[in-house]
């Protein structure tokens, strides 16, 4: 068997935690603070500041279809659960955390920056939370619906960060730009998804079509490029037939669910058996996207 190299091990490492949060927990490790490398480490760095941007658009969503009535109790226990993994990573990623892999943080430009972070998340949370726990007062709706967007942003600035300081543990900078395109993605899904609930219920304030097709752009040209490939941009073509064809599954997928979405207007919106299915193809779409970053791997 040939040693895996830096890139792949990060992509590796990266994709396993995912599969671990798909599942509702994290992966147990036997490892000791003492035990994770520096490498280890930078990998696992990388991977859980890139699901926090994810994590703020699925608590929003989830939160949103609470709001809409759209199987409630399901989607309570998806907020406390996505609540508590953004928690769980957000003080390992400063503080660390040998179960995750992570060192505590040295950098003072991080550190602050996660402080931000945490500073948003003190009231995006608790009014996430309070509303999935069907406490629908416009206060916590307008703290979760303002805030979402804004703690999406800090957490994006803290990955660039991240990846500036850490990044240069990855030997093939093209695979890692793939896989962080493909990542983005995630993100990407639920961000569509969330801002299909708050046009379903006429959020106008909150979101318009042309922010909506804005997002819907950016996943689908990000697809095209993932399956295609853009050397220009320095994104690979899919390695292996396998790969290309679990993207082609996504995008699949998510044409069916982008086709439901385009038919929530303001007044009629969808009925409650579509609605059902709207929330489990945007579920089915982040499981598919997060198995194509899985197969990298191999």
């Amino acid at each position: 068997m040939q040693p895996i190299s830096g890139a792949v091990r990060l992509v590796l490492v990266a994709g396993i935690s995912f599969a671990c949060f798909l599942a509702g927990s994290f992966c147990p490790r036997a490892a000791q603070a003492s035990e994770v490398t520096p490498e280890v480490d930078s990998a696992n760095r990388i991977n859980y500041a890139g699901r926090q941007r994810m994590l703020t658009q699925l608590i929003a969503r989830n939160a949103c279809f609470v709001m809409a009535g759209i199987d409630p109790d399901r989607y309570e226990g998806k907020t406390e659960t996505a609540a508590q993994q953004f928690e769980t990573s957000l003080i390992g990623l400063r503080a660390g955390n040998a179960n995750l892999g992570l060192l505590p943080e040295q950098d003072q430009g991080v550190l602050e920056s996660l402080a931000a972070v945490e500073g948003l998340w003190t009231t995006f949370g608790p009014a996430a939370r309070q509303i999935a726990a069907g406490d629908l007062h416009s206060v916590p709706m307008r703290q979760m619906i303002e805030l979402n967007m804004i703690t999406l942003a800090r957490i994006s600035e803290t990955l660039q960060r991240i990846v500036s300081l850490h990044g240069r543990q990855a030997v093939d900078k093209d695979l890692a730009r793939t896989v962080e395109l493909a990542g983005r993605q995630r993100m990407l899904s639920q961000k569509a998804s969330k801002e299909a609930c708050f046009f379903k219920l006429g959020l106008t304030f909150a979101i318009d079509e042309a922010t909506m097709e804005e997002t819907f752009d950016a996943f689908e040209s990000a697809m095209a490029q993932l399956i295609n490939g853009d050397a220009a941009q320095g994104i690979l073509a899919p390695p292996t037939l396998q790969i290309r064809r679990q993207l082609e599954r996504t995008e699949k997928v998510w044409r069916e669910f982008s086709s439901l979405v385009r038919q929530i207007n303001g007044t009629e919106g969808l009925s409650p058996g579509d609605n059902i299915k709207l929330a489990n193809l945007s579920d089915q779409v982040l499981s598919e996207m997060d198995l194509a970053v899985l197969m990298y791997t191999q």
